[in-house]
């Protein structure tokens, strides 16, 4: 009797201990997990949603990218983490919610707003949301609704992104309404502080207008507008004009973009994005500065695991300074990209690129075409 009430005394004892001391360190479960919820389960508790993704690539080109073709890929051959990007987002269907994207690495200088207080870290969306019925109304910082590409490099298709996408706005700071007109309709007007400018450069503002719609559920057209007064192009090194800004004179500036999308079958996606751009009172330039182009996506998934996208376009420009003449003068730009995309894992993938760039006027490092390769590690989670 006395030997069972012994071994009950130790058992209560035992049970009493915490996990980490009631059995010897080699004697612990092997699936022995840490007291408490994780990071991840607090958010989901909390209702917000977290994803995120490293970009870590190799760029190496036989001549000096041109800035004002190639945006992202401005160094010559070289090693970078080009983004970290991490969004948490609370956006409910009904009532407020609000989302936080925040973007580090070297793309972070690229697409750094006007009036930003740091280039390390870029505040690449910031706003409240409020949502009612059809409507819904975001105030604060959020991306364009132009373009055929994203900021986010795993959305992209290719390494390197097209001239075009570097010849329209990233963000804008105001405020935008988004109205659903039908399940596979929206109706988006908004007004904004202008093309990358979290401070105005000046007291007016850009308005904007955009339609979405899917005509079947395999294609759909997006169109926007944007129009106000914007800094003029200062010179080759500044396509927006807002880098040396409030000091270069302004001038009505309008944009028009168009996205063309279809699944022409399961496997095989073709995407066509065209831009046309006037900026009035530009230095040099009589009457307006324009450009348009074109760039057209054809992407095929051949199995789970192996992919490639192929980029073609051209960029016409008939003042030069949108695409870094060092004069005044008409110039075409075009560019040829063919990338290749391997995902051994859901949330990884490898991707190889070779990239031809040509333009009519000697834009890279004294010659007309520039040969680019790539190498990107994508990790998502």
């Amino acid at each position: 009797m006395k030997f069972k009430k012994s071994l009950l005394a130790l058992a209560s004892v035992a049970a009493l201990l915490p996990a980490g001391l009631a059995y010897a360190d080699d004697a612990k479960p092997a699936d022995a997990k840490p007291a408490g919820p994780t990071i991840s389960d607090v958010l989901t508790n909390s209702g917000i949603d977290m994803k995120g993704y490293f970009d870590a690539s190799y760029i190496g080109s036989n001549k000096t990218p041109n800035s004002s073709i190639q945006v992202f890929n401005q160094d010559k051959n070289s090693f970078a983490l080009h983004q970290f990007g991490i969004t948490f987002s609370k956006t409910p269907k009904e009532g407020f919610g609000a989302l936080l994207n925040l973007t580090a690495g070297r793309d972070a200088q690229t697409i750094s707003s006007y009036g930003a207080s740091s280039q390390s870290v870029d505040v690449t969306q910031g706003y409240i949301q409020y949502a009612k019925g059809a409507y819904t109304l975001i105030g604060g910082k959020f991306t364009t609704l132009a373009g055929a590409e994203v900021i986010d490099s795993s959305a992209n298709t290719n390494i390197t992104r097209s001239i075009l996408f570097g010849k329209i706005p990233f963000t804008h700071t105001g405020l935008r309404l988004t109205d659903a007109l039908s399940d596979s309709t929206n109706l988006i007007v908004g007004v904004n502080n202008g093309w990358d400018q979290v401070t105005d450069t000046n007291t007016q503002k850009t308005v904007e207008l955009g339609l979405t719609t899917a005509f079947t559920k395999d294609t759909s057209l997006a169109i926007s507008g944007y129009s106000g007064a914007e800094n003029s192009f200062p010179n080759a090194g500044y396509a927006y004009g807002t880098a040396n800004a409030p000091s270069i004179p302004s001038g009505t500036r309008n944009l028009i973009d168009a996205v063309f999308t279809t699944n022409i079958t399961p496997s095989l996606t073709f995407i066509l994005n065209g831009d046309y751009v006037s900026q009035d009172n530009v230095p040099g330039v009589n009457g307006k500065a324009t450009y348009s182009g074109f760039a057209g996506y054809l992407n095929y998934q051949i199995s789970d695991f192996y992919r490639v996208s192929f980029r073609a376009e051209e960029v016409r420009d008939d003042s030069g300074l949108a695409t870094g003449a060092t004069t005044p003068g008409a110039n075409n730009v075009r560019e040829f990209t063919l990338t290749a995309g391997y995902a051994p894992v859901k949330n990884v993938e490898i991707r190889a690129e070779g990239r031809y760039d040509h333009s009519d006027l000697a834009v890279y490092s004294g010659g007309n075409n520039m040969t680019t390769f790539g190498l990107q590690g994508i990790y998502k989670f």
